[in-house]
C-alpha cells in the first residue's frame, strides 16, 4: 500500500486527545466519608465493570474514528483494482514539447515534431473532469513563464496546434525547473511531468549545477521520438560564415569563408553552395564534402546596390533544411559627404583624386572650405572631415574632437602653420599619443619601414604580396611630425607614420606629412591616391558587417551620439517587420535592447534621419546541427541529476505513451474505504454513549 498525502499523518497527533480526556476523567478524587451515600457502596460490581467496559469501547471508536479520517487524508492507494472503486484520482499535468529546431528533422517515423505534437495531443486527450494541465515549449521558456494550469484543454489543445519550430537551442533542466514551479500551485495532488523531445545530448547541457529536492516529487514521463537508426540520416550543416571584407563597396568583390560539415556517412559528391544577396542569388559553386568532416569554402559576389545587402548563404536541402544557411548582413555606402578643410596649395592633391573618383564613380559629395570657415560648418552634416592644412584655432581643435567622439571620423594631417605646441595638444588629445617633430636630410631621408598590408584600408590594394607587413613603395621624407601612439598602419625610421585610433563611437587617421610636397614626396607615389580613396571609404562608412548574434539572445546596442536625437529608432527585423523602438539616453550616446532575436535573418535599426546605423546577423545555433541523440541511461541520470528523488519513466514509443503511462497508474485508492469506518465507528459511539446515559439514569 502506497499513500499519495503522507504528510497528512501528522494528523494522527489529534488521536491522542480522547485518550487524555479519558485519563483526565479517571483522576483520583479525594474520599469524604459521608454516612448518607454508604448505600453506593452497595451497587453490584457487575454493573460498574460493564460501566468501564462501555467507556473503554467509547475512547476506542472515537480515537478510531480519528485515524481513519486521517487515513482517508493520506490517500492510501493500492496495485490492482477494486470493484466499484475508481483509479487515480485527479491529475496536475505539465507536457513539456521539445521545439528546438533539431525536431524538424525527418526520418522514417515522420517528422519529429509532429510526432512530439500527437504524443502530447494523445496526453490531453486522456485527462478529464477535474484533471489540469499547461504546456511549456522548452525552446521557447520565456513565452511560457505566463501560462498556468487549466481546465481548458481545448485551449491547450489550439495552442499546441500552433506551437512552432524555434531556432533556439532547448533546455531540459531550464525547462523542467519551471514546470516545477507551476505544480506548486497546482489543486490536485497527483503531479506528473511529460517531457516529449529527440533527446539531443545539447538539451542536457546545465546552466545550473546545483539539483534539487522536492518533498512531493511528481512523476516523470520522458517520451522519446524519433528514430534510433542514425546511418539513414543524410544532414550537411552550414555552421559559420567569416565575412572577409572589412570595406564594402559597389561593384567590388565580397568575399566570405563558410564552414560546411557533413554530419551523416555518406561521402557528398556536387554539393551545391549558393550566395544570395536580397534573396537574389549572386554565386554558386560545387563542392565535395567527405562523410563525418567539416570544410571550409570561399565564395565571393560583387554587389550592384547600394544601401544594406540581406546576405545568405545556403546549401541543398535535406533531412534537416533549418541548418542549410547562415546570414550576415553588410552596408554599401552611397557617396559620402567629405569637407576638406585647407589652403589650395595644401588641398590640391587631395581635391585632385576625389574630384576624379567623384566624377567616374561619384565617390564623394565633396565641399572645400578655408579654416576661417571653420565656426561656421556644421560637421555633424557630414560623414568626413579632412584637417588638410591650417592654421588652425584651438576651438577648432575642440569641435573636431567632439565630433569624432560623437561617431564621426576624421583624416588629419601634419600641419607646421599652426602653433605647434597647440597642434601637439590636440594629436594626444585624440589618443594619437605625443608628437615629436623629426627632420631628415635630403639625401637620406626617412623611409617606410612597415606598412600594415592587412589593414581594411589598404584590403585589396597589394594583391600578389606575401608578407603582410613587407614595403611595397616608399616616400622620402625630409620632415615629420611623428607620433608613437594608436594603431601604426605605416611605420618610418622615425616613428608612425600613419596611424588610426577609436575616440568615443568615431575614429580618425593621423598622418605625420603634410598633405603637399613640402615634407615629402609622399602626394606624388603610387601609394597616396590607393590611401586617401581607401581612407574615405573607411571612415566614412558605418561598421559594415555590423554585430552577430545567435538565435535567443538579447543584445544591447551602443549608438553613437551624433544618430541619437530624439532617443527614437526604427527597427526592420529578419522578417521584415517594422517598429519604432526608444532608447536609454546616456551622455556618451544611447544604448538599445534588442530582445529576444528568435528568428535568423538580419536585423537593421535606422536614424531619424532614415539612415543605417547598425545591423545585426542573427543565425541558429551550430550545436543543434550535432544529431547525436542520448541513451537511455544518459537520460535518466541527467534527470536525476535536476531533480534527486525524482520517479522517471523512460517510454520509446510516443504512439503508445498512454498505453504505457496507464499501465504504470494502474491503482485504486481507499480512502473512500477509510472514510467509511470513520463513519460507522461514530455512529457506533453514539449508540453506546447513549446506551451508557440510559443505564446511569436508570439506576
Amino acid at each position: 500500500m502506497n499513500f499519495l498525502n503522507p504528510i497528512a499523518f501528522i494528523g494522527l497527533f489529534a488521536a491522542a486527545i480522547p485518550i487524555v480526556l479519558h485519563f483526565l476523567n479517571l483522576r483520583k478524587l479525594k474520599v469524604i466519608e459521608f454516612s448518607s451515600l454508604k448505600f453506593l457502596k452497595e451497587l453490584q460490581k457487575t454493573k460498574i465493570r460493564r460501566l468501564k467496559l462501555k467507556q473503554i469501547i467509547l475512547l476506542i471508536l472515537r480515537t478510531s474514528a480519528i485515524v481513519f479520517v486521517v487515513i482517508s487524508l493520506a490517500r492510501p492507494a493500492i496495485e490492482g483494482t477494486i470493484p466499484g472503486f475508481g483509479n487515480y484520482s485527479k491529475t496536475s499535468v505539465v507536457i513539456i514539447v521539445d521545439n528546438s529546431f533539431s525536431m524538424d528533422l525527418s526520418d522514417e517515423s515522420g517528422n519529429r515534431f509532429t510526432q512530439a505534437r500527437n504524443a502530447a495531443m494523445s496526453i490531453l486527450n486522456t485527462l478529464k473532469e477535474g484533471d489540469e494541465a499547461t504546456i511549456i515549449e522548452m525552446a521557447n521558456t520565456e513565452q511560457s513563464n505566463n501560462s498556468q494550469l487549466s481546465r481548458n484543454f481545448e485551449n491547450l489543445k489550439e495552442h499546441l496546434t500552433k506551437m512552432k519550430i524555434m531556432y533556439q537551442t532547448a533546455n531540459v533542466e531550464k525547462a523542467l525547473r519551471l514546470a516545477v514551479s507551476k505544480l506548486k500551485n497546482a489543486s490536485n495532488l497527483n503531479k506528473e511531468i511529460f517531457i516529449i523531445s529527440d533527446a539531443q545530448n545539447n538539451i542536457f547541457l546545465r546552466s545550473v549545477r546545483d539539483s534539487f529536492k522536492i518533498s512531493e516529487p511528481p512523476v516523470i514521463y520522458f517520451v522519446k521520438v524519433g528514430s534510433e537508426e542514425k546511418n539513414s540520416i543524410v544532414n550537411v550543416s552550414v555552421d559559420s560564415i567569416n565575412v572577409l571584407n572589412r570595406i564594402f563597396q559597389y561593384d567590388k568583390s565580397v568575399e566570405a569563408e563558410v564552414s560546411i560539415t557533413n554530419s551523416s556517412n555518406k561521402d557528398l559528391n556536387g554539393l551545391a553552395l549558393s550566395m544570395f544577396f536580397n534573396k537574389s542569388r549572386v554565386a554558386q559553386r560545387s563542392i565535395d564534402l567527405p562523410a563525418g568532416q567539416s570544410r571550409k569554402i570561399e565564395i565571393s559576389a560583387t554587389p550592384q546596390q547600394y544601401g544594406l545587402i540581406r546576405a545568405m548563404v545556403q546549401i541543398e536541402d535535406d533531412a534537416l533544411n533549418l541548418d542549410n544557411q547562415r546570414f550576415f548582413g553588410f552596408v554599401v555606402p552611397e557617396k559620402p559627404k567629405v569637407a576638406l578643410i585647407g589652403k589650395s596649395q595644401q588641398t590640391r592633391y587631395i581635391q585632385l583624386i576625389l574630384s576624379s573618383l567623384a566624377t567616374g564613380e561619384k565617390l564623394t559629395d565633396l565641399q572645400i572650405f578655408d579654416p576661417k570657415q571653420i565656426p561656421g560648418i556644421n560637421f555633424s552634416d557630414f560623414d568626413l572631415v579632412i584637417f588638410a592644412g591650417g592654421p588652425y584655432l584651438k576651438s577648432d581643435f575642440q569641435k573636431l574632437s567632439q565630433f569624432i567622439y560623437n561617431g564621426g571620423s576624421g583624416l588629419i594631417f601634419a600641419d607646421e602653420l599652426t602653433d605647434f605646441e597647440t597642434f601637439k595638444s590636440f594629436i594626444n588629445q585624440l589618443g594619437f599619443g605625443m608628437i615629436k617633430e623629426k627632420v631628415f636630410e635630403k639625401d637620406n631621408p626617412a623611409v617606410f619601414t612597415m606598412v600594415d598590408k592587412v589593414h581594411p584600408i589598404f584590403e585589396g590594394v597589394f594583391k600578389g604580396t606575401t608578407e603582410s607587413k613587407a614595403v611595397v613603395e616608399s616616400s622620402n621624407i625630409w620632415r615629420a611630425y611623428v607620433n608613437s601612439g594608436g594603431l601604426g598602419i605605416i611605420t618610418t625610421t622615425g616613428g608612425n607614420f600613419l596611424t588610426e585610433v577609436k575616440n568615443g563611437s568615431g575614429k580618425a587617421i593621423y598622418c605625420s606629412v603634410t598633405p603637399d610636397t613640402k615634407w615629402s614626396n609622399f602626394p606624388l607615389t603610387g601609394i597616396f591616391p590607393a590611401l586617401i580613396y581607401r581612407s574615405v571609404v573607411f571612415l566614412s562608412a558605418t561598421e559594415g558587417l555590423g554585430r552577430f548574434a545567435l538565435t535567443g539572445e538579447n543584445i544591447l546596442l551602443s549608438l553613437p551620439k551624433r544618430y541619437v536625437s530624439g532617443g527614437n529608432f526604427k527597427v526592420i527585423d529578419a522578417n521584415g517587420i517594422v517598429k519604432y523602438q526608444s532608447a536609454v539616453m546616456l551622455p556618451s550616446g544611447a544604448v538599445l535592447s534588442l530582445d529576444n532575436l528568435s528568428f535568423p535573418g538580419v536585423t537593421a535599426v535606422y536614424s531619424n534621419q532614415e539612415k543605417i546605423i547598425e545591423i545585426v546577423s542573427v543565425n541558429h545555433p551550430s550545436i543543434e546541427s550535432r544529431l547525436e541523440s542520448a541513451d537511455i541511461d544518459v537520460i535518466e541520470k541527467s534527470l536525476k541529476t535536476i531533480i534527486k528523488n525524482a520517479n522517471i519513466n523512460i517510454v520509446t514509443e510516443p504512439k503508445k505513451v498512454m498505453s504505457k503511462v496507464n499501465r504504470l497508474r494502474t491503482g485504486t485508492e481507499l480512502w473512500q474505504i477509510f472514510v467509511i469506518f470513520g463513519i460507522l465507528c461514530l455512529i457506533a459511539e453514539m449508540f453506546v454513549r447513549k446506551n451508557s446515559k440510559n443505564e446511569i439514569e436508570e439506576n
